[in-house]
């Protein structure tokens, strides 16, 4: 394996002054944020962390993580970021299937693991040693939408190609300030930190709860959301002048509104999207935001292909395979390729993604993909979010129902199935409508799993056909 340095330390060389990280009124250079990691790294060590074992992290995005992160990459363990939304039981069975020897956490002392001690302010004697760029560093939890998340292994090199791929369509240097938005524990919120580091330019840690504050506190440059996101700080006050400050907008979700693209051209705001997933580092395509549903050209350091219609990808992004049972299961063919499970072709040279095989169900004999009939939904002006999920019916075996985000928070369920079937076959249409509830929220996707759960509860099991 070809030896490396990590971004931080080539950054701490080249631009000691710059400023890293933007943490409330603290303003952390790269030089000063090499040294911490230095001492956390040196009190990691002294605190008996071993080379591959597994240190988890549970907390908010902080200062404290990311350098925990780069810690755990200069003596070769493994960073396991967890999220603060799972109940304590669910953590508790992660710290264990995981194989997390020593958690640091805000309030420690609620698991039966060692906690990590604060590393001290003071110089401690660390001498950092070549890196494999192969080497594991991360386990990063895939979103789990429609199951029990998996623990995606990524060594630094991953995430360094992802980096420099991403670059070639969404410049960023030293100067730039991209907001922390999305969460650690989010295979996208450790790609803002290594873009960052490895081009010198800022992460800003949020210190408010409400965005268009973080937005407010700081000059932002960069910035991730999902299209939820983004439909809602339009609406705030002062929303739109922060949004046309931007350098750069990165959005996740899928195809856009027209209303929401029309707002962004008169802002005119370099708004882009992208197709990614935890296990290729995060981006794999990215291009210009748009309402048809495409996600841009392929990135540098990425391979893929369409094979009977489903996305398989490979390249120096993609990850070392799932941590399993104390080992890392690698889920690829012969020749190198991981099967997305995906629905894709190329249209004009862009990716186009139809939705996951594994969502596809049959209805009276049909195929039926849940993400065609969103779209579809999603181009009315009233409807700003939609998920489409089947339920069993004894005469078609499945039929799709809908649950929509509006605009004016009420609608009219026969005009929106007028409205659908000018644009999809009528057998697509759903038969129920549902009013939005968060509780089918998972982190940033959609648990399909909960959107089940949340119509059953609210039908009774009764159906209008």
């Amino acid at each position: 394996m070809a030896q490396m340095k990590d971004p931080l330390q080539i950054s701490a060389v080249t631009n000691p002054d710059a400023i890293a990280v933007v943490n409330g009124a603290e303003l952390i250079s790269y030089q000063a944020l090499n040294q911490s990691v230095d001492r956390c790294a040196a009190s990691l060590l002294r605190q008996g962390i071993k080379q591959t074992e597994h240190i988890g992290y549970l907390g908010t995005n902080s200062l404290e993580a990311i350098t925990l992160l780069f810690a755990c990459i200069r003596i070769g363990a493994l960073f396991c970021p967890l999220s603060t939304r799972f109940p304590q039981t669910q953590i508790s069975e992660l710290l264990d299937q995981l194989d997390i020897v020593a958690l640091y956490e805000s309030k420690p002392g609620r698991f039966d693991v060692p906690s990590i001690q604060r590393w001290s302010k003071e110089t401690e004697e660390f001498q950092p040693k070549p890196l494999e760029s192969g080497q594991p560093s991360t386990l990063i939890l895939t979103s789990g939408s429609s199951g029990f998340p998996k623990a995606a292994v990524h060594s630094l090199g991953n995430h360094i190609a992802s980096a420099q791929g991403s670059a070639d369509q969404i410049p960023l240097k030293p100067g730039d300030a991209w907001l922390a938005s999305l969460p650690f524990f989010h295979i996208g919120g450790i790609a803002i930190v290594i873009r960052c580091l490895l081009a010198g330019a800022t992460v800003v840690l949020p210190s408010h709860k409400s965005l268009i504050d973080n937005l407010a506190s700081h000059p932002i440059t960069h910035l991730s959301l999902v299209n939820a996101q983004l439909q809602q700080l339009l609406q705030e006050p002062q929303g739109c002048r922060y949004v046309a400050r931007l350098h750069c907008l990165l959005l996740g979700g899928g195809a856009i509104t027209e209303s929401l693209q029309s707002q962004l051209n008169q802002l005119n705001v370099p708004a882009f999207c992208s197709y990614g997933l935890t296990e290729m580092a995060s981006q794999v395509t990215t291009g210009r935001v748009n309402t048809q549903g495409v996600c841009g050209h392929l990135l540098a350091n990425r391979e893929l292909r369409i094979n009977e219609g489903i996305i398989e990808v490979r390249g120096a992004t993609c990850f070392l395979g799932y941590y399993q049972q104390g080992t890392i299961n690698q889920p690829f063919d012969q020749d190198g390729w991981f099967n997305t499970k995906d629905i894709g072709q190329w249209v004009n040279g862009q990716l186009k993604v139809s939705g996951r095989s594994d969502n596809m169900f049959i209805s009276g004999g049909e195929n039926v993909q849940p993400e065609e009939i969103e779209a579809a939904l999603k181009q009315h002006a009233n409807v700003s979010d939609a998920v489409v999920i089947a339920i069993d019916d004894p005469k078609f075996s499945k039929l799709p129902v809908a649950i929509i985000k509006t605009v004016t928070n009420d609608f009219d369920q026969d005009e929106l199935t007028d409205f659908i079937c000018q644009r999809i076959a009528r057998f697509k249409r759903p038969r129920h409508y549902f009013s939005w509830s968060e509780t089918i929220e998972n982190e940033l996707k959609i648990s399909r799993k909960r959107a089940l759960e949340y119509v059953m509860s609210q039908m009774g099991h009764s159906e209008d056909r």
